[in-house]
């Protein structure tokens, strides 16, 4: 353990430092789809600990080049504890940033979703502590114990490494009431940079939004370590305090709702829909949403409101794959929801895996069909990724890659496990979406005659060529599902 060098029993505050170790240039999904947004987790966090009487700073590297600001700000602030937000991608930084935390005699702490999932793997590689669930509670209660000398390993809500062994202090409760969380401290980081980048690429000043914790839903490839299956909920009065408090602040005019699903409770969605009408933001938004809670009187209404753009998580044009990641939806779902989004005008992002368990060449195609009917102006498709914790992980668990391929190529974009065709086959299949899209965009600028030929030449070259050069001999006629 690492006892922090600044405490000065009880004669000032204590001091939080929050760090975001993400730095989008070295991000390339950023760079293709370029939606950069603060970490709300953070800022919510930040404004957490300030109300109850702690000094906190935030270290956002979303715009830097390298962790230097991470070691002005330490030498700086000279904190008691520095919180690191964690994601797969941003692994090794997170860990370079515990490292100059313990050099600078402050105590380190890991939270979010990558942390959650491996937390062993943080404390052996420098992490003083993990926080795996909601972390306002347990990080306001560690920077008093250490300002007062007490054991961090008895705060609860945290995990620590006493010796060989790791030591779960008591769980914590998770928060009830949203609504008593204080508004973002977006004065922690730079919003005007957000902003201005926001501006640059699109015309507008937008801004992200959170109005509910945890999902509900149990879908086999997806890790909840944080909020596990719960699910609550702002009240649609303190969303539009929020709202309101962005627009008056940073002019902002088109929002994004970050939450897991949005929209699960029709009365709250109702509530919320007739208030964004009663307020006239003039407020422009989308959010991420489920195909079966979309109903089209719904939509109607949501475009009414200001809706634009919604993530749907269609993942599979294969009924039996949808199943088989217990997914909940079904294809006629996803027909009706994609039909009344494009007769509605709101624009469909569509989120698709390959790879998982079970899955046959005949099941992507039913998924390249089921494109190339809607032909969503945007899309993602990416390999399946066993997180740890999940049914899927479980099940592949025995044919996992080694841990140096599998740490530095992570992200839905190399394949991390023996899957039943060898990984060129999905990077090309992935290719044949982009070539989907390409040609979906197409049709509206040459002949129709023209595109159509070009996407059966496409099929013919992947069905005679490529498809039985990739799959060679390593094909698997059972793979096991989850």
């Amino acid at each position: 353990m690492t006892e922090a060098k600044h405490a000065s029993g009880g004669d000032r505050p204590p001091r939080v430092l929050l760090v975001d170790p993400y730095l989008a240039r070295e991000d390339p999904m950023e760079r293709k789809f370029i939606e950069l947004y603060p970490s709300l987790g953070l800022l919510t966090l930040g404004a957490y600990l300030r109300e109850r009487g702690i000094e906190a700073a935030l270290v956002d590297l979303t715009f830097a080049r390298d962790t230097h600001a991470v070691v002005e700000r330490l030498r700086a602030f000279r904190p008691d504890v520095v919180g690191v937000h964690t994601k797969t991608l941003t692994r090794d930084r997170a860990i370079e940033i515990a490292q100059l935390a313990r050099a600078h005699g402050a105590y380190s702490v890991a939270g979010g979703p990558d942390s959650a999932s491996r937390t062993s793997d943080y404390l052996a590689a420098g992490f003083d502590a993990v926080v795996p669930s909601e972390g306002e509670g347990a990080l306001t209660d560690l920077a008093r114990a250490l300002l007062e000398h007490r054991d961090p390993g008895d705060v609860a809500g945290l995990v620590v490494q006493r010796g060989e062994r790791v030591h779960r202090a008591r769980p914590r409760p998770l928060l009830r009431d949203l609504d008593a969380l204080p508004l973002p401290a977006w004065d922690l980081v730079d919003m005007e940079a957000y902003l201005r980048t926001w501006e640059r690429s699109t015309g507008e000043r937008r801004a992200a939004v959170l109005t509910s914790r945890g999902c509900p839903f149990d879908c086999s490839w997806c890790s909840k370590p944080t909020f596990g299956r719960t699910f609550r909920q702002q009240s649609p009065e303190r969303v539009i305090e929020e709202l309101r408090a962005l627009k008056e602040r940073y002019r902002v005019d088109y929002v994004r709702f970050c939450d897991d699903v949005f929209g699960i409770s029709r009365p709250w969605i109702d509530r919320l829909l007739k208030l964004l009408a009663e307020e006239h933001l003039d407020l422009r938004w989308e959010c991420l949403a489920r195909v079966d809670l979309l109903k089209p009187d719904l939509l109607r209404r949501m475009r009414s409101a200001g809706l634009e753009r919604v993530y749907v998580g269609v993942e599979s044009g294969s009924q039996k794959m949808l199943d088989l990641m217990n997914r909940g939806t079904r294809l006629s779902q996803v027909e009706r929801t994609a039909e009344a989004l494009r007769r509605e005008g709101i624009r469909q992002f569509w989120f698709l895996m390959l790879g998982f368990p079970g899955e046959t060449l005949e099941d992507i195609e039913a998924t390249l069909r089921l494109f190339r009917r809607f032909s969503p102006e945007e899309y993602s498709v990416s390999i399946a990724v066993p997180v740890p914790g999940t049914r899927f992980h479980d099940a592949v668990k025995g044919r996992l890659h080694g841990r140096r391929r599998a740490v530095k190529r992570e992200g839905g974009r190399s394949l991390l496990f023996e899957a039943a065709y060898p990984e060129a086959l999905y990077r090309w299949q992935q290719a044949r979406f982009g070539l989907e899209a390409a040609l979906g965009k197409a049709r509206g600028r040459l002949a129709p005659s023209v595109v159509d030929r070009i996407g059966r030449a496409a099929d013919r070259f992947h069905e005679k060529v490529a498809a039985p050069l990739l799959v060679g001999k390593r094909a698997r006629t059972a793979d096991p599902p989850p």
